[in-house]
């Protein structure tokens, strides 16, 4: 009897552990049949997708305030996108974002297009930021101050990842996806992960393997968890959100599926899942909130990633408060500048420009090359998400922008970084023949090659500003340039647009102006000869300027009034134009703009001029709109360099929209004419976005549906001519005169009057 229970104890035991090895069959079989073994080994090649550049409507923009630290960055909707190295002018990245998950696998975010992001400066007197981005499904929210190593090439992100409504860090999967474009081009990237310092770093080289970047946080990947693959065929996100691997009925699996080690010469990007437990010294399922730094190092040379490594974990292990030191040399820069006037009816109006002010400082400052001293006209690519390798951006030097924005620095107190960049531009970027290019690489190297003879002009001026007037100066750069605007001139390859050639009111004004300026540099250096010819030039164009571009029988207003330009410097014979751009053509004395009143700015002409007031009169009745009581101006009648009207993209092609630089230009118009042009200060700083970047253009009142009127466009934010335009418009309002004319220009011209 006794046995006879014993076996049926026996049998109920093991038909019970039976029962509960089908359950737990039942319950994981399937999981693992459904989920496809981790794919390892280097990353298939195919059709993946062609590099792309950033967004340009940046909210994020710093650099170090020193020369050590090589490394800039900018970003968008709460993400890094572009990061230059070496060089102002060279980009290496497109995105560098999180991806959030559930740890079930039944979702995965995109942080730049599932979050809300609130974007400040995370101190006032610096280009550091603090972005918190919230979840638009409510759940987790990322916080990052964002700042370089001001003692390396790196970019370093201070991150808070916190769960939500009741969730723990338990609850979520944190990846790191990168975009690189290495050394200025996405498409012949090789990315890897190597183990480094007793960490798993992601490596990223261009085609040369002489430049690279390295990748990781003081959080570990999880083992066995990174992967590098082509963008569009088997990078991270696309494992992650497609269903070419998907290993369940329901696709996509929202799984990491691709661990691969290796993805050679294409556009690669690279993915890591981030250890939340911190090598399990975390409870993940009771915390809810995790601190860690996010590090993006650079390297350049024959041994590159070693470099870069290097100064990753550099970066990591460095304990030292870098971002306080970063936040401290930026103050210091700012202390050096003139205290900004106190402009505006109220104190709030007051502190906001004020506050603009420093911005747009700093922003200037961050676009100088570190070691060149070369000044960008903008770090970033208008409309870059539609364009890609062989698309340089406004990441190069004009010197019509670098004129504008160093003499606001001028303006602002800052004359030592204007300096090297006219000493730059001296022996760097002027030609044999003494001329300047259209534009060039910070290294000097042309790019473009139009004749622009504005651009000929503005290196003298800005020496002249800059006390530049020594024997050698004089001899080997300023009379060379004089020599080509007297040999060249009046007429442009290029006006200002760079689209068309003729005689330019803008263009013959700034030749006047920098033949004044050689004038008194070749006085200085007893040059009398050469003083009496630039002298002579300079008052023959400007005697001459209303008979080469104001016509009298034009087709708007009462006829009298300047051309945008003119061909032959006849303006009444009603020669054709074709706009650049595809914008069409039409007879020359039908197109306008507003840039006769550079006769003004650079001293060429009184304000009170009839010619300049029945001109404003046409372009404010061809060009102008008024948006919420702010007035704001076109480029031209018929300007196609903008978006299209459904709200697409330029493409070669589109339709031009409002500048808030002319709202500047109109402003210090008003300053020159005796009035108050506090509205236009106003108007400028209304066009910036959130981050109070002022950009290239803003919608007009014919925006396409979703967009708003007065709003940045999708072309380059922020502008840095746009920026300068308000320092100067500020100063020049306070002190109740053009805060950037040529003293000696304006006496000759309007003080005295003798060559009108």
């Amino acid at each position: 009897m006794l046995l006879l229970q014993k076996h049926r104890r026996l049998l109920f035991t093991l038909v019970s552990l039976l029962a509960v090895l089908l359950i737990l069959a039942l319950v994981l079989i399937p999981r693992f049949i459904n989920r496809p073994q981790l794919l390892t080994g280097n990353a298939p090649n195919g059709n993946w997708t062609s590099s792309s550049w950033a967004p340009s409507n940046n909210t994020i923009l710093g650099t170090a305030a020193n020369t050590i630290s090589n490394v800039w960055f900018t970003g968008h909707d709460g993400i890094i996108s572009e990061v230059f190295y070496p060089s102002a002018d060279t980009p290496n990245t497109t995105a560098l974002e999180f991806l959030v998950g559930d740890s079930s696998h039944s979702w995965v975010d995109e942080e730049q297009t599932a979050t809300n992001a609130h974007t400040q400066l995370y101190d006032p007197h610096s280009l550091a930021w603090t972005t918190l981005n919230s979840a638009k499904r409510h759940d987790y929210q990322i916080k990052k101050i964002i700042y370089a190593d001001p003692t390396r090439s790196a970019l370093i992100q201070q991150v808070t990842f916190t769960a939500l409504k009741g969730t723990t860090l338990a609850d979520y999967l944190l990846y790191v996806y990168y975009d690189p474009t290495m050394h200025d081009a996405g498409d012949k990237n090789t990315s890897y992960s190597e183990q480094s310092n007793g960490r798993t770093i992601l490596i990223s080289t261009d085609a040369t393997g002489q430049y690279a970047s390295a990748l990781a946080a003081s959080l570990p990947y999880q083992t066995g968890m990174v992967s590098s693959g082509y963008v569009g065929l088997n990078d991270g996100l696309t494992d992650l959100k497609a269903t070419y691997s998907c290993g369940s009925s329901t696709c996509p699996d929202d799984t990491m599926n691709d661990t691969y080690s290796m993805a050679k010469r294409g556009n690669t990007a690279q993915t890591g899942l981030l250890d939340l437990s911190n090598n399990g010294t975390l409870n993940t399922t009771s915390a809810t909130s995790i601190t860690f730094q996010l590090v993006l190092a650079f390297g350049q040379g024959a041994t590159a990633t070693q470099a870069a490594a290097q100064t990753l974990n550099a970066s990591l292990s460095d304990h030292n408060n870098q971002l306080a030191r970063y936040v401290a040399q930026w103050h210091t820069f700012d202390d050096s500048l003139n205290q900004p006037p106190a402009i505006g009816a109220t104190t709030q109006i007051q502190q906001a420009q004020q506050q603009e002010y420093y911005l747009a400082a700093n922003v200037l400052k961050a676009a100088q090359d570190k070691q060149t001293g070369a000044f960008v006209a903008g770090l970033g690519t208008p409309w870059g998400n539609v364009n890609g390798d062989g698309d340089e951006g406004y990441h190069m030097v004009w010197e019509r922008d670098m004129y504008e924005f160093a003499s606001a620095l001028i303006v602002a107190g800052d004359t030592a970084d204007p300096k090297r960049a006219i000493e730059w531009a001296f022996t760097k970027q002027q030609q044999p023949d003494g001329s300047f290019p259209q534009n060039s690489f910070v290294d000097g190297t042309p790019h473009w090659t139009g004749l622009q003879m504005d651009e000929q002009a503005f290196p003298i001026m800005l020496a002249w500003k800059l006390n530049l007037n020594d024997q050698q100066t004089y001899t080997q750069h300023i009379k060379p340039a004089a020599d080509f605007i007297v040999a060249h001139g009046p007429a442009t390859g290029q006006e200002r647009w760079e689209e068309n050639g003729g005689y330019s009111p803008a263009t013959i004004a700034t030749e006047i102006s920098g033949l004044v300026c050689a004038a008194a540099i070749a006085q200085l250096n007893g040059d009398t000869a050469s003083e009496q010819r630039y002298l002579h030039t300079a008052d023959y164009y400007q005697s001459n300027v209303v008979k080469w571009t104001y016509t009298t029988t034009g087709p708007l207003g009462n006829g009298h009034y300047f051309e945008r330009i003119d061909d032959n410097g006849n303006p009444n014979d009603g020669d054709s134009i074709t706009i650049g751009n595809g914008g069409g053509t039409y007879d020359e004395r039908s197109i306008v703009d507003s840039s006769f009143l550079e006769l003004v700015r650079q001293g060429a002409m009184p304000a009170t001029s009839p010619y300049i007031t029945s001109s404003i009169a046409v372009t404010d009745a061809t060009i102008s709109e008024t948006i919420n009581g702010n007035r704001y101006w076109f480029r031209y009648n018929h300007d196609s360099y903008g978006e299209h009207d459904d709200g697409s993209n330029y493409d070669g092609g589109g339709t031009g929209r409002l500048w808030p630089i002319f709202s500047g230009e109109r402003g210090m118009y008003t300053v020159a004419a005796g009035g108050n042009a506090e509205q236009y200060l106003t108007a400028m700083l209304a066009t910036a976005n959130s981050s109070g970047m002022i950009p290239e253009q803003v919608w007009d009142n014919k925006a396409p549906a979703g967009y708003t009127p007065g709003t940045p466009t999708k072309s380059m934010n922020p502008l840095n001519w746009a920026m300068g335009e308000y320092i100067t418009l500020l100063f020049s309002i306070e002190q109740h005169k053009m805060a950037d004319v040529i003293p000696l220009t304006y006496h000759r011209y309007v003080l005295h009057q003798t060559h009108l």
